[in-house]
């Protein structure tokens, strides 16, 4: 077959991402839960015939729906696969994620040719769980209805028995329905496109461009694991808790073994499974193992299945990376995010240039459900809060304002549940010390206009934001509830806090970890710092070793060059 030209090559390659990103718009923009169309708790994806990543969308759950889609053609047998058929399941072990992130897939035929599937993940709000949250549960069947690989339509037809038996194990059937048809929507979205391309070039030639982006990507992997010093490289970190024992913390642990253009990352001597539900799953791991990779590799590209074929996963069955198929894992997602900050420690020194300070860990998950006097209906809503991210070597770390990820304005949140916003801000001191600082982190102040529980799924409380070469760790996570009836307390984890109306939480997410000592931050950038309201005066004079009048903002240079001349000789002898 003669090798396609390069622009045709680019002319699909591109059009085939536009296609994901297009699936993905689809979703949101037709999404009725904020969970879709503000947190955007989904992503969207073209798989190949062998469920192999072609193109996939810009979201959460990276990398996961080709392990998945693999997984359910598996149990479902692809021979049985017919036009029109939409399969749907969320059980932990084949799909990854909880019982609440749900995958959705449909086939593309090309005149009775299989050419791959047009697939989605997104999280659905409630599926009959224990609570809305089971940061407690202690097995699987606490964490809601299952759903085996099963076809939702046939051939285009809705197996209403089907969704019957899902709609009574809901406390919000009209919600998860109307974000299941906007997944259905976005995976139908991608027929048409894909049908040009195929009509206009043949399949035949497509399926050509899709191996050499394979190869491409492949190729431009390999060239960057050879760059990285052949060897083991180690790192150790800890979790807060499982969410049942919570003042026992959970050890994790990465060898990753660099040789040649191959990459091995090996999780053993990790904890062992546990019983709360923070249990990683296989598919969860390797996504979130192929995705830092990918990261610390070519970010400038987007993925497919040819980034995958470097890297190696080793997860030990049992493990909190590869949980048994009945284990509680409602928190597998912090255990996924954990990964690449893990991978980030083993590898922040052979990869200076490439990997910045710990950020404030993932974003902070926390939120409500109850019943909405307004409507009498039940409402559930994520309330995130979000972290700064770490500095690098070439620059401060960014705040959530700058950041990648996104809260749910004010404005959504007090028209659409019984909530007050009654601050939303940046924190003061929260950004790690260093020649460049952390990225402050943020707080989150709400009040309570109706009863509800509270729940959360809070990392980071405990363990720090570390820095890199000398920088300080930023300010920890937590959540502070202010009732009238329970007092006031803080909280990591929880399935739920009974609370009344005009009863406040008040969420706080650290700031990411600095890079280089901090006394080698220019002077008149600590000067910037405080005037800008990232740090204290205080914070400057303990961290900086600059001493800064509070009223002038004017520096004491002789004093500073006392304080940072004592710091200097107290850092050399320690």
């Amino acid at each position: 077959m003669p090798q396609v030209d390069p622009i045709t090559f680019a002319v699909v390659r591109e059009k085939l991402i536009a296609i994901a990103n297009g699936m993905q718009e689809t979703g949101v923009r037709t999404g009725v839960t904020s969970f879709m169309y503000e947190i955007k708790d989904c992503l969207f994806a073209i798989l190949d015939a062998e469920a192999g990543v072609i193109a996939e969308s810009h979201g959460l759950f990276l990398a996961s729906l080709s392990p998945a889609v693999k997984n359910c053609l598996a149990y479902i047998g692809q021979e049985n696969i017919e036009p029109g058929d939409v399969i749907i399941s969320n059980i932990p072990d084949i799909t990854g994620n909880h019982t609440c992130d749900v995958v959705v897939f449909s086939p593309v035929f090309f005149k009775d040719q299989l050419f791959g599937y047009a697939t989605t993940k997104a999280h659905w709000i409630d599926l009959g769980a224990k609570s809305s949250y089971p940061t407690d549960a202690m097995n699987i069947f606490e964490e809601g209805l299952r759903i085996p690989p099963i076809k939702l339509y046939k051939r285009g037809n809705l197996q209403k028995d089907i969704w019957d038996i899902i709609a009574h194990n809901s406390r919000a059937p009209n919600l998860i329905w109307g974000d299941l048809q906007a997944q259905i929507a976005g995976v139908h979205y991608a027929e048409k496109p894909i049908m040009e391309l195929l009509n206009k070039y043949g399949i035949d030639t497509i399926n050509e461009i899709i191996q050499e982006m394979y190869d491409y990507s492949e190729r431009i992997t390999r060239l960057a694991i050879e760059k990285i010093p052949d060897g083991i490289w180690t790192a150790e970190d800890q979790m807060d808790s499982n969410g049942i024992d919570l003042d026992t913390p959970v050890k994790i642990k990465v060898a990753i073994t660099i040789k040649g253009s191959d990459i091995t990352v090996d999780l053993t001597g990790s904890d062992p499974q546990q019983r709360g539900p923070l249990n990683g799953l296989w598919v969860t791991s390797l996504s979130s193992v192929r995705t830092t990779v990918k990261a610390l590799t070519s970010p400038e590209l987007p993925l497919n299945e040819g980034f995958n074929r470097p890297i190696t996963l080793i997860a030990p069955i049992g493990s909190i990376f590869n949980a048994s198929p009945d284990a509680p894992c409602f928190l597998c997602g912090n255990v996924s995010g954990s990964i690449g900050q893990l991978i980030s420690k083993a590898l922040c020194n052979v990869l200076p240039d490439k990997i910045p300070a710990s950020s404030g860990a993932d974003v902070i998950g926390q939120g409500f459900n109850g019943v909405d006097p307004r409507t009498g209906k039940y409402f559930g809503t994520l309330t995130p809060c979000l972290v700064g991210q770490g500095a690098d070597h070439l620059s401060d770390g960014d705040s959530y304002l700058l950041g990648a990820t996104q809260n749910i304005p004010t404005e959504i949140l007090e028209s659409t549940y019984p909530l007050l916003v009654e601050k939303s801000e940046l924190i003061q001191d929260s950004g790690g010390a260093g020649k460049y600082m952390g990225g402050p982190g943020s707080r989150l102040q709400l009040r309570l206009l109706a009863p509800a529980t509270y729940y959360a799924f809070i990392e980071k409380g405990k363990s720090p934001h570390w820095g890199v070469g000398g920088g300080k760790p930023g300010l920890r996570n937590y959540a502070l509830i202010q009732s009238k009836e329970r007092g006031e307390f803080e909280v990591l984890k929880t399935s739920g806090v009974p609370l009344a109306e005009n009863d406040r939480v008040i969420v706080t997410a650290g700031g990411g970890g600095g890079y280089g000592h901090p006394l080698d931050r220019p002077i008149e950038t600590v000067r910037t710092d405080v005037i800008k309201g990232y740090i204290s005066v205080e914070f400057a004079r303990r961290e900086y070793g600059v001493v800064i009048d509070p009223q002038s903002f004017e520096v004491d240079n002789a004093a500073t060059r006392k304080l940072r001349g004592d710091m200097s000789r107290k850092k050399s002898s320690g």
